[in-house]
């Protein structure tokens, strides 16, 4: 590539990228680490076998001979790929039913499936939060999180991490008739605490408010299983659900559940779902198989 001095590379940063290179040279990089097999809590790395202790695999159900049978039984009728985007030829019949189910396990009208958990943050905060609106999150919240109020067209504000006081203080100063939505996780991922939601509900609702409960960690753990909403008993209070299959239920994608019509919205808005294929069959069998365990 010919250029001047004064012209600056793009590819310049790669190559002063050092930090990676030289942990690997130390013996101390613990990132994209190979398993050679894996069994629940027992896992096959380098040839030994180990304990498993940084798993997202909650409830064990990889493994389960339920939910693997499940997944055999959709590659033999569908493939392994719908080749599509849900907008278009992608959903199949597995896929409306998994909606159902999820609305109805979280207490909503109904859920929408997404091909990830990120595209389901992203895809929701993109499409709801628009020129004029107000996204506040928690400083702890998901980098998707992030990342979709960055891609929406409103104004991010962060507050401090569970901290009801900070909160309020960021509420109360944005304007009264733009539109609001609060984003916290349901349990935090890094320090595995519960949001505080029966105080965020309250000063939501006298802010105006909507919430959004980012519950990928929750679900399948808290509230007999039903999320950190339903544990509170606020699941009528929060207005949108979101969750993964890619911890408690065995499988990845995600979705994002409400009323009928913010949710059929979202379902024509959300580019993160328009314009990406489908959850493969076996993912959705197997996440309702997880459902049914």
């Amino acid at each position: 590539m010919g250029r001047g001095s004064c012209v600056a590379d793009l590819f310049d940063k790669a190559k002063n990228y050092t930090i990676a290179k030289d942990a690997i040279k130390l013996g101390i990089y613990p990132y994209f680490r190979a398993l050679s097999d894996t069994e629940g809590a027992v896992a096959t790395f380098e040839g030994k076998e180990v304990v498993m202790i940084g798993s997202n695999n909650y409830l064990g159900l990889t493994t389960d001979p339920r939910v693997r049978q499940a997944a055999i039984e959709a590659v033999n009728r569908y493939g392994t790929s719908v080749t599509g985007s849900r907008f278009l030829n992608g959903t199949l019949e597995l896929h409306l039913e998994l909606d159902r189910r999820l609305a109805k396990f979280v207490g909503k009208e109904a859920a929408l499936v997404f091909s990830t958990g990120y595209q389901t943050n992203v895809g929701t905060i993109s499409a709801l939060v628009a020129k004029g609106d107000y996204v506040i999150i928690d400083k702890d919240d998901h980098a998707s999180i992030v990342d979709g109020c960055t891609m929406s067209r409103g104004e991010m504000k962060r507050f401090k991490h569970s901290d009801i006081s900070s909160l309020e203080t960021v509420l109360s100063q944005l304007p009264a008739e733009a539109g609001k939505l609060v984003i916290v996780d349901g349990v935090y991922s890094m320090g595995g605490d519960i949001a505080p939601l029966p105080e965020i509900v309250d000063i939501c609702k006298r802010h105006g408010a909507r919430i959004m409960v980012d519950d990928a960690h929750g679900l399948g753990v808290t509230g007999g299983g039903r999320g950190t909403a339903h544990h509170f008993g606020l699941t009528d209070e929060v207005d949108l659900i979101m969750g993964t299959f890619s911890k408690s239920f065995a499988s990845i994608g995600g979705f994002i559940a409400g009323s009928e019509e913010v949710v059929h919205y979202i379902q024509h808005n959300a580019r993160a779902l328009i314009f990406s294929a489908a959850l493969p069959a076996p993912q959705a069998a197997a996440a309702l198989a997880a459902l049914d365990i």
